[in-house]
């Protein structure tokens, strides 16, 4: 299976410089933009800016990094995450929405990531929060790029321990907003989640992808 990696930034001001950088090195960059252009969703979240970059192979992206050091000398406070993404061809059994298995309306608008980490406590509750947002995602045209379980992450730069990491992708910022705000994602779904973890969500224009 062909399976593209991310490099996610979160980062306070050189997002056009990561951005330059990256694409110099055969990189997609998905989304770049300061904390003015992103968006905190979840109360709570750590607000930061938001570079996304998707390499076709591990290894252009981790010669990037390997060449990245005066970039990261001069990011204080530099969050940067390597994990892989999805298989072109989508997730074994269609359980996660894919771009294999979602129908993707032409919304002539930016499409936008939703960038999501954190950490849950109850195995059961989260089943059935996932089981109440994954069809409302694809019946928005939505599906996820990247999404690890189980903290399968590698943390280049700064810190973080968490045990999710998605980046899901939205046709545009309305798309987004109709699923997170609706009655059934905050008076059905939130619930479930509510106590038995903590979550930062941030949204995002995107650029390509």
């Amino acid at each position: 299976m062909s399976v593209p990696v991310f490099l996610t930034l979160k980062t306070m001001g050189s997002e056009a410089r990561w951005a330059e950088a990256i694409a110099a090195a055969r990189g997609d960059v998905l989304a770049a933009a300061p904390s003015s252009a992103v968006t905190a969703l979840e109360p709570g979240t750590q607000h930061s800016g938001l570079v996304i970059a998707r390499f076709a192979f591990v290894d252009d992206r981790d010669a990037f990094w390997a060449s990245a050091g005066a970039l990261v000398a001069g990011d204080p406070g530099l969050v940067a995450l390597a994990m892989n993404g999805i298989a072109w061809e989508g997730w074994p059994g269609n359980f996660v929405p894919t771009i294999a298995t979602v129908d993707v309306p032409d919304a002539g608008a930016p499409r936008h990531f939703m960038v999501i980490e954190g950490t849950g406590t109850d195995q059961d509750r989260m089943d059935r929060y996932r089981d109440i947002i994954l069809p409302m995602m694809r019946a928005r045209g939505s599906y996820y790029v990247a999404f690890e379980l189980g903290g399968d992450v590698t943390v280049l730069a700064g810190n973080w321990n968490e045990g999710i990491f998605a980046i899901s992708r939205w046709p545009s910022r309305a798309h987004a907003e109709d699923f997170w705000f609706c009655d059934e994602y905050q008076k059905t779904a939130v619930p479930l989640r509510t106590g038995v973890g903590r979550f930062d969500v941030q949204i995002v224009e995107g650029l390509t992808g």
